[in-house]
């Protein structure tokens, strides 16, 4: 058995059953005293698991049995841009829960949440990302963890046939089982479409609480889509599982969705052109590591906050950027197409008018 998840199960027979329940050793039952025993079970792994992810002695077993199974990258730089962006979202009042985050050494794009309220996010996507797409990554994983939904998926694994077993396996089995069942939910990151599509809708909420820019939600299912396609597959062992996931181009179609929304329906985005009010006023171009689809989601997501907050006023131009107030919506290729873009902008907010 592995280290990590001999640790794993000690972890979770001491704080199971630190509170004084037992399990009853193997003896001759009657189909009562089974079902009984059976159902004293489920309630066991109800609390054990509860105590490992609402304790702060959970969260500290978590995060250390955690490191160790995926390593961890000892990089002040790293570690700081993540817990200044897990601060800041945490300010959010849809942020009921504390968290912690620790960055792993690899170079794909990846990140998850696991018991205890642990975070982790891989270098290869802070290495991929800017800090708006970082915290929607991120704010998604909160989501995942303000819903518990890796506690409710694993008591739904245990059957009653399950619990039947713990409990006839005594204290020593029973760690066993829980242990594996956490085991698996850690390795396997099993959560179900709905899952997913909650925490998506969840984490651009947050995301929209913070300053970071809104664009960043579908910019960053861009850049995971550059990368691997149209279905995307988190968890530590990467597992294919193309259900569990909706198909990234949705992720994005719906990120823009809340966008408009957000926005009080006045800024889309279509074809890689941003809609203000109806009219196109800007189209992105590719600069950089950002794609025009990128950019175009950007510059939007500037526009769908200040159009929330009825803060849309005039542009207007200082060289290569568009300007509306002192904040730089675009940088532009040439002044001749910021002119432009500005121009754009004004119409639009004519024609609103």
């Amino acid at each position: 058995m592995n280290r990590w998840k001999k640790g794993l199960i000690a972890g979770a027979v001491a704080l199971g059953l630190g509170s004084g329940m037992y399990m009853p050793a193997a003896q001759a039952a009657s189909p009562w005293e089974i079902l009984f025993q059976g159902a004293a079970s489920m309630a066991y792994v109800s609390t054990a698991l509860s105590k490992i992810d609402d304790t702060d002695e959970g969260q500290a077993e978590m995060l250390k049995e955690t490191k160790r199974r995926t390593g961890f990258y000892d990089n002040p730089a790293y570690q700081e841009r993540v817990d200044r962006i897990l601060g800041t979202l945490e300010a959010s009042p849809q942020v009921k829960r504390d968290y912690v985050v620790y960055v792993v050494p690899d170079p794909d794009i990846n990140a998850f949440m696991t018991f205890g309220r642990v975070m982790a996010v891989n270098t290869g996507t802070m290495d991929a990302m800017d800090d708006n797409e970082l915290a929607y990554v991120m704010a998604h994983e909160i989501g995942h963890g303000e819903h518990k939904d890796l506690v409710h998926g694993a008591k739904k694994s245990v059957g009653l046939a399950t619990a039947i077993g713990m409990a006839t396996s005594g204290a020593d089995g029973a760690g066993q089982m829980l242990g594996g069942i956490i085991g698996q939910y850690m390795e396997n990151q099993v959560f179900t479409m709905g899952q997913e599509k909650d925490a998506d809708k969840l984490g651009f909420v947050i995301l929209a609480d913070s300053p970071y820019n809104l664009g960043g939600a579908p910019s960053s299912m861009a850049v995971i889509k550059a990368k691997y396609g149209d279905l995307y597959h988190e968890g530590l062992s990467k597992v294919l599982s193309p259900n569990n996931h909706p198909k990234t181009s949705d992720r994005i179609r719906d990120n823009v969705k809340r966008m408009y929304e957000y926005s009080r329906k006045q800024v889309d985005v279509k074809d890689k052109t941003v809609y203000l009010n109806k009219q196109a006023v800007y189209t992105g171009t590719t600069m950089g590591r950002y794609t025009d689809e990128m950019r175009a989601f950007l510059v939007a997501g500037k526009l769908a906050r200040l159009a929330h907050d009825n803060q849309l006023t005039a542009t207007s131009v200082n060289g290569n950027q568009v300007m509306m107030g002192t904040m730089s919506l675009v940088t532009a290729d040439n002044a001749d197409e910021a002119f432009k873009v500005s121009t754009a902008i004004n119409n639009a907010l004519t024609k609103k008018k």
